[in-house]
Parts: structure tokens; C-alpha cells; sequence
């Protein structure tokens, strides 16, 4: 062994004591493995049988077996399955003859670490020692890893829900305060408590009012998102006509469509069946997809609303608009929780990011799957997707698009 060979075989063992296990019926070869190993700084125990090797693993819990291939009376391959069953980490290496070749490669195929050539040199068997040692500290530094990993991950999942919980709370504190404002805001603005000679008070009460439903509103959208984020926003199925929420929606949105002087069109396939699911998710739903619709159209813009079912049987919805468009780079931050994208022609002081990430987590909530395509030259296409069974009845499949 040269001074060179040493030095690397001495830099991989150093501060990696291992437990070894030697098996064979050499009783003088033994002794000698036993001896090199220890002076490498190692635990080593000898035996010579199948039966000595079981019991001595039980009480050292080794990390390398060296077992002789061929051992009086016995196979040493046989040896190596009894302790893989006992000790599924153990790294196993055979010390053979030239002649067992064959069997080797068929050894190695069946998960044997490693196999030394009788008679073999001491570098050589502190070579493969040194290997087997840098492979069980690189696993045991794999596995204190995938556990500091999964712990933070858990810190992590702790504080996201008592972030959640908290953000649930005080949206429905704030929404309770807030209505109550409007409700005091109103008096005023009504006069109740009779005329208001100065109409600037007035002025004033509307602003507030107007302020704390914008507020309210967004109590309302955080306290949702908490409870889509804990999984614990009740779904409750009914029948109904999709045709009718949509309708139903675009009608809350009519002031600014009309201010835009927007196109919008509904095309619903002939004889759409009706649904099973939540109504008031889909209102939800469609409430942001149509308001991130309108907010982004230039005016004289148009907006799309359509449904099918398509070749697979799923229901099919596109909400299509050829507003400014979201840039590829921004889907991702505009899906994200108060993520927002800077590029609508009127920029909403008064958006929080919470439109998409909503409409995608009761799309999920109800089953469905939500897409996007867009592009920062103009036009941007969501796509709604739902399994069969939130169809009613049955209907002619439209060809799968």
C-alpha cells in the first residue's frame, strides 16, 4: 500500500467508527480483520457460523457484515439473507475466492454492497471499509436532514394554521365592526333623527359607509380564505341552473360594465343540464373571475362566458376577456394569496390579491380544477373544469375541445 493510497484511505475513515461483523471460519484470518480494523478505530466482532453471526448482531446492531462466501457446512449468501432480514440496513460485504466470479456479479445484483478478492492486501480491505463508512454517514446525514426537514415543515404547516386561524378570527371581528358602522353611518345619511342642516356631514357619512363595506367585504374574502386553507368551509349540494348564477352574478356587475361600455355574452351549450353542488360556492366563484374580468378591459372591451359539456363528460366552463393580460411570469404571483399584478388600465386602490387564489380554492372545494392562459400582449382565458358527478342529468357529449 503506498503512502498516497493511505493517506486517501485514512481521510475517508477518519471520525467514522462503524460496527463491523466479520463471519468466517478462518479462525486465524478472522483474528487478523479484527486486529487492522480496530487499529482503523473501528468496533469489530468475529464469529465463524451462521447461527454465532445472528446472535453476535443482535447484541452490536452492526453497520458492515465482511462474510466469507463459502463457510464449512454452510453459504455464505445464505448468511447474508438471514442477517438482510434481521438488519435491512446492513451493508453486506463477501470476501470470496477468484474462481466465485459468477457468483459475485449474481451477489452484487442482489444487493450486496461490496466484495473482497482472497487473499487480499490491508489497503484493500480498508478501502472498502472506508467506502461503506463514507455511504453511512452520507445516509445517516440523508436521514438527520429528511428529519430536520420534516420538523420544520411542521413548524412551518403549525404557524401557517394559527396564522390562518387568527386571520379568520379577526375577519369576522372587523366584518362585525364594520357593519356596525354602516349601520350608524346610515342613520346619518338617512336623517333618522331628523334633518342635517350642513350636507357636508352627510357627504362625510356616505364616505364612511362606503369605506366600511369596501372593508367588510374584505373581512369577508380573508375569512374565507382562512377556511378554505383549514379545510373546514362547509359545502352544501343542491340543484340548480348554472345559466341562472351566472346571469345572476353579471347582474351585481352592471353599473361598471355599463360605465366601460363593455360587450358580454353568456353562450351556453343547447339543453345544459342543471348541477349538484354548492350554488353560493359557484356565485363566489364567478363573483371574482367577472370582477378581474371587467377590472382589466379596456372600454368597449368584451367578456365571455361560456359552458359545455365536453367529449370526456366534465363540465366545461371559460370565462374569456381581451383585456391587457396577465404577463407569463406574473400567473404565479396573481394565483398566490394577495399576490397582485400591476397592469389593469384603472388600477383598483382597493384590491388585496385575494380575486384568483379564491376563485381557484372553491373550484378545487367543489371538486373541480382551475387554469389559466394569458398573455401579456392581451386576452386572458380561465378555465373551469368539473367531474361528472356534479351533472345532473344526461346530455349529448359536445366533441372534446
Amino acid at each position: 500500500m503506498t503512502t498516497d493510497n493511505q493517506a486517501v484511505a485514512r481521510s475517508v475513515t477518519d471520525g467514522a467508527s462503524i460496527r463491523i461483523l466479520v463471519v468466517d471460519d478462518d479462525v486465524d484470518a478472522a483474528v487478523g480483520v479484527q486486529e487492522l480494523l480496530e487499529m482503523e478505530g473501528h468496533t469489530v466482532a468475529v464469529t465463524h457460523d451462521g447461527t454465532a453471526a445472528l446472535q453476535s448482531a443482535v447484541m452490536m446492531n452492526p453497520d458492515v457484515a465482511l462474510i466469507d462466501l463459502r463457510l464449512k457446512g454452510e453459504w455464505g449468501l445464505d448468511v447474508v439473507q438471514a442477517l438482510g432480514g434481521k438488519f435491512p440496513d446492513l451493508l453486506n460485504v463477501i470476501m470470496t475466492g477468484e474462481s466465485d466470479s459468477d457468483t459475485v456479479i449474481k451477489a452484487l445484483r442482489q444487493g450486496v454492497y461490496d466484495y473482497l478478492t482472497k487473499p487480499f492486501q490491508p489497503d484493500q480491505l480498508i478501502g472498502v471499509i472506508g467506502r461503506a463508512a463514507e455511504r453511512i454517514r452520507l445516509h445517516e446525514e440523508r436521514h438527520q436532514m429528511m428529519n430536520e426537514l420534516s420538523a420544520a415543515r411542521d413548524r412551518a404547516e403549525l404557524a401557517s394554521k394559527s396564522k390562518t386561524q387568527f386571520l379568520t378570527r379577526l375577519s369576522g371581528e372587523l366584518g362585525e365592526q364594520f357593519s356596525g358602522i354602516v349601520k350608524l353611518s346610515s342613520i346619518i345619511t338617512e336623517q333618522q333623527f331628523g334633518p342635517i342642516d350642513n350636507e357636508g356631514y352627510v357627504k362625510c357619512a356616505n364616505g364612511i359607509s362606503d369605506g366600511c363595506r369596501r372593508l367588510s367585504r374584505i373581512m369577508l374574502w380573508i375569512g374565507e380564505l382562512g377556511q378554505l386553507e383549514s379545510n373546514v368551509m362547509p359545502v352544501k349540494n343542491q340543484q340548480f341552473d348554472l345559466e341562472n348564477v351566472v346571469n345572476s352574478v353579471l347582474s351585481i356587475f352592471q353599473h361598471m360594465i355599463a360605465d366601460k361600455q363593455l360587450n358580454v355574452s353568456v353562450n351556453f351549450a343547447p339543453n345544459m343540464p342543471t348541477l349538484k353542488s354548492d350554488p353560493e360556492h359557484f356565485s363566489r366563484i364567478f363573483g371574482h373571475l367577472i370582477s378581474n374580468a371587467v377590472k382589466f378591459c379596456k372600454p368597449s372591451g368584451s367578456i365571455e362566458i361560456s359552458a359545455i359539456i365536453d367529449g370526456f363528460g366534465e363540465l366545461r366552463v371559460d370565462v374569456v376577456d381581451d383585456g391587457v393580460g396577465i404577463p407569463a411570469h406574473q400567473i404565479e404571483l396573481a394565483m398566490a394569496p394577495f399576490g397582485q399584478y400591476a397592469n389593469a388600465p384603472e388600477p383598483d386602490p382597493y384590491g388585496v390579491g385575494l380575486g384568483l387564489p379564491l376563485a381557484e380554492k372553491f373550484t378545487v372545494l367543489l371538486g373541480g380544477r382551475l387554469s389559466i392562459e394569458s398573455a401579456e400582449t392581451g386576452g386572458t382565458r380561465v378555465q373551469l373544469r368539473f367531474p361528472k358527478d356534479k351533472i345532473c342529468e344526461n346530455t349529448p357529449l359536445a366533441e372534446s375541445a
